[in-house]
């Protein structure tokens, strides 16, 4: 090799060992390194971290060989010399001159008359400490990844355990209360802690146990919540839950107004049964104030949360039946008001007299203003009137079309109320 060759070479290995030592420098400062090394791992995590730790320890071993070849090459190219200086650095820069302890050869790769040390080019000590390297930060981006994703979730659940700690000791319940919730969040805490690795799967971390367990300490929270508030406000509570329902007992008995005037008016389709859930309702109170005497403020705020969404349903169910039997009337109506379209149709064409017409028009008329009125009956003789007066007329209107048929709706089909 000339001399302008071996300062090129120099100058190039100079440079990979740099960045090698600033990244090895990196490496060892790293968070996950740092937390790896100082965690008492367990299970999946435990093995990796023994394999990666095992080639940080080869990185090294090897890097330090690489070095001292490095820093023997750049002291004797100072020194200059002569043709016998040129071979020795040649010999440095491309034969083998990096010595490796035996443990750092690879099994496959040793012979049977194998010495303790094996020496390699410099090229082939950058590629192994490469290798290493890859090794090594595999793991440890993996395990901090999985930090990264368990550890904020992780501290979200001890926040609402601490919470749940505090409103236990308000409302004076036991300190085993929670036992084994307290269990399963310090069993999880220890697989974040200590087994991170364990919680992923091809590159994708794993929340789902950590989920589930925050949507029971958020139900719990929220009882313990509730339990407060109702041992500060039971009065005030217990007031806005009867007026709420005050108004279900309003709601329902409009409802039933309402379904009296159906049944009088109309016999098919049946109107809705509307029931009566105050009874059950204001019953639940009444549990309520056991509870309070016996100091259950826990059971009590649960009751009340029963309470309360059974009185959204209750609401919005006789809204539900109200909007059904409205519709009853408002098809009868409307069938009522095609009638007296069709009859007016008639009188214009001349054909009101004709006695066919006419027959038809007297039962059409009857099914819908006897009380109380099958309003499926109805619509047949609505559209057996329509039917005959487009016959006589000669003409036919996709619109008014009452009979049921491949273009009838759901509603004309069974009298006009879908249930």
């Amino acid at each position: 090799m000339s001399w302008e060759g071996i300062d090129h070479e120099l100058n190039r290995v100079r440079g990979e060992a740099d960045r090698i030592t600033l990244n090895l420098a990196d490496l060892d400062g790293h968070v996950g390194h740092q937390l790896l090394k100082g965690a008492a791992l367990e299970g999946r995590t435990r093995e990796r971290w023994e394999y990666a730790d095992g080639h940080i320890h080869s990185l090294w071993t090897v890097y330090n060989a690489f070095h001292l070849v490095v820093d023997r090459v750049a002291r004797l190219r100072e020194a200059g010399g002569g043709a016998a200086e040129q071979a020795a650095l040649t010999a440095l820069l491309n034969g083998p001159s990096v010595v490796l302890p035996a443990g750092e050869v690879p099994l496959n790769k040793r012979g049977l008359l194998h010495a303790d040390e094996e020496p390699v080019t410099l090229a082939d000590a950058v590629a192994r400490m490469s290798a290493a390297y890859e090794e090594a930060t595999e793991v440890i981006s993996a395990a901090e990844t999985a930090w990264d994703a368990l550890h904020p979730r992780l501290g979200e659940l001890d926040a609402m355990w601490y919470e749940i700690g505090t409103l236990s000791d308000m409302i004076e319940l036991g300190e085993d209360e929670h036992e084994a919730l307290r269990s399963d969040l310090a069993a999880v805490g220890t697989t974040v802690r200590n087994d991170p690795l364990s919680l992923v799967e091809n590159g994708r971390v794993d929340t789902s146990s950590l989920e589930r367990l925050r949507l029971v300490l958020e139900r719990v929270r929220g009882e313990l919540r509730d339990a407060l508030r109702m041992r500060d406000s039971y009065t005030e509570s217990v007031e806005r839950l009867s007026s709420a329902i005050d108004d279900v007992e309003e709601a329902t008995a409009r409802t039933r107004g309402l379904r009296a005037q159906v049944v009088a008016k109309v016999s098919s389709p049946a109107a809705v049964e509307v029931p009566d859930p105050v009874p059950s309702l204001r019953a639940g109170i009444g549990d309520m104030d056991s509870l309070r005497a016996k100091g259950l403020w826990r059971e009590l705020g649960a009751r009340l949360g029963e309470l309360q969404r059974a009185v959204h349903e209750a609401v919005d169910d006789a809204r539900d039946r109200e909007g059904n039997l409205t519709g009853l009337l408002e098809r009868r109506a409307e069938l009522r008001g095609r009638l007296d379209a069709y009859r007016a149709r008639a009188v214009r064409l001349e054909l009101a007299e004709n006695e066919h017409l006419s027959e038809l028009h007297g039962r059409a008329h009857w099914e819908l203003w006897r009380a109380p009125c099958d309003l499926r009956a109805a619509t047949v003789a609505l559209s057996a009137y329509l039917r005959a007066l487009q016959e006589l007329s000669g003409t036919e209107s996709p619109g008014d079309r009452t009979t049921p048929g491949s273009d009838a709706s759901d509603g004309e089909s069974d009298g006009g109320v879908s249930r």
